[in-house]
């Protein structure tokens, strides 16, 4: 049956997997994102589009009227000098939003780490926005939680080409859970689908396998012909001055520090229980070859 969904974050992504595949399905797809070269790509692919910020209040309460359900998330912003308090204001919009467009069902892209209310950097502000959707009147709300995207690895691509390695302040032999966004947006389109969604259900997505930092670069290293290829372990200060010197603001260098540390002791977002329903299929072997590998090549040309 043919539904008119909306798509916020529409060119992330898992939002530019999902609206293809939700066309690819014969829905009627809003697809609600900055203005972009990528947006203007899903309005030629068949997607209606909204192009404007998250926190316009007016812009989302358009673009959710009429839906039959939407899939809801906080676009990430790397450089807000205060990121939680930026989450928190496209939070209580897109809540505003939903209230005043009557929408009755969403999926809410959230986070491993969730349930937890400290110590998981910026995912405090997905425990907020779940809280904020699961007080809302009338709205039938699914949760994803999915672990460490495989996707985060490209951000080392140009640590290879330059410098040889790669590197972080995680633990090299730290095993946790990684998944391919690719996976995160066939389980969002699964449950848009759904006639019947549990209301304030949650949905971890765990990937096939956990996987440490050396076993990401070992796999890194065989798909683009560098098998020598080392992880170095960054003392915690300078993983976080190079992600300033990346772009990052302070306030989010610091977040994920504090998200680093707490997974490095193992209190969170290492050890959810796996079970066939939250274990996703693309592994991170194949991810490497289908998007890295690509990728680091385009960079290297």
């Amino acid at each position: 049956m043919s539904k008119k969904i909306t798509v916020v974050g529409a060119t992330g992504n898992i939002g530019t997997a999902l609206v293809h595949q939700l066309l690819g399905q014969g829905h009627h797809v809003v697809a609600l994102a900055r203005p972009s070269a990528r947006l203007d790509a899903l309005q030629q692919a068949g997607a209606t589009i909204k192009a404007g910020d998250a926190h316009d209040v007016a812009l989302l309460t358009d673009a959710l009227r009429g839906a039959d359900a939407a899939f809801l998330m906080i676009p990430p912003n790397g450089t807000a000098p205060d990121v939680l308090a930026h989450m928190q204001q496209i939070g209580e919009a897109t809540a505003e939003a939903v209230r005043q467009s009557g929408l009755k069902v969403a999926v809410h892209l959230s986070s491993i780490g969730a349930d937890q209310p400290a110590g998981t950097g910026p995912v405090v502000g997905l425990q907020h926005q779940e809280a904020r959707l699961n007080a809302i009147d009338g709205l039938t709300v699914a949760h994803l939680r999915p672990a460490y995207f495989m996707d985060n690895l490209l951000s080392s691509v140009g640590m290879v080409q330059h410098m040889g390695i790669t590197g972080g302040a995680m633990r090299p032999d730290l095993q946790f859970p990684m998944v391919a966004t690719k996976d995160i947006a066939a389980k969002a389109a699964e449950l848009l689908n759904s006639e019947h969604l549990e209301n304030h259900s949650v949905h971890y997505l765990l990937g096939p396998r956990n996987y440490s930092q050396q076993e990401a670069t070992a796999a890194i290293a065989q798909a683009i012909g560098r098998p020598e290829l080392p992880y170095v372990p960054f003392p915690y200060e300078d993983a976080k001055q190079g992600m300033m010197q990346a772009g990052l603001s302070e306030n989010m260098a610091s977040l994920y520090d504090e998200m680093t540390r707490t997974m490095n002791e193992e209190k969170a977002m290492v050890h959810e229980a796996r079970t066939p329903a939250n274990t996703t299929p693309t592994t991170l072997e194949e991810f490497v070859q289908e998007v890295f590998a690509p990728a680091f090549q385009r960079a290297t040309a």
